[in-house]
């Protein structure tokens, strides 16, 4: 399993002030409402996954967040940019945009 993940962002991720998780990247992140910490412009923030109810295409599903409101001031949280977090083997998780490869 990879250890990071990048997203490039859509309108409805700075919209809501979240950022949609793959579904091939569950794994990477805790359970949906559980409480972790993340690093972002050397700063710590507590956030967590949102499991959102979806029915856009059959079968009903989830969709997951990861809520980035308190923090998204501090980068470039707009269109089309690429927020990459990564996870440490300590578990930590350290968020930062980054220009899509």
């Amino acid at each position: 399993m990879s250890s990071s993940y990048r997203r490039k962002l859509s309108r409805a991720d700075v919209g809501t002030g979240s950022m949609l998780i793959d579904k091939r990247a569950w794994r990477l992140f805790p359970s949906p409402m559980e409480e972790f910490t993340v690093l972002v412009a050397g700063q710590e923030f507590r956030t967590r996954i949102v499991a959102e109810d979806c029915n856009c295409v059959p079968p009903p599903h989830q969709h997951y967040h990861l809520e980035a409101g308190h923090f998204r001031h501090l980068l470039d949280f707009s269109p089309g940019r690429t927020v990459l977090v990564q996870r440490d083997s300590a578990g930590c998780y350290r968020l930062e945009t980054a220009d899509a490869v």
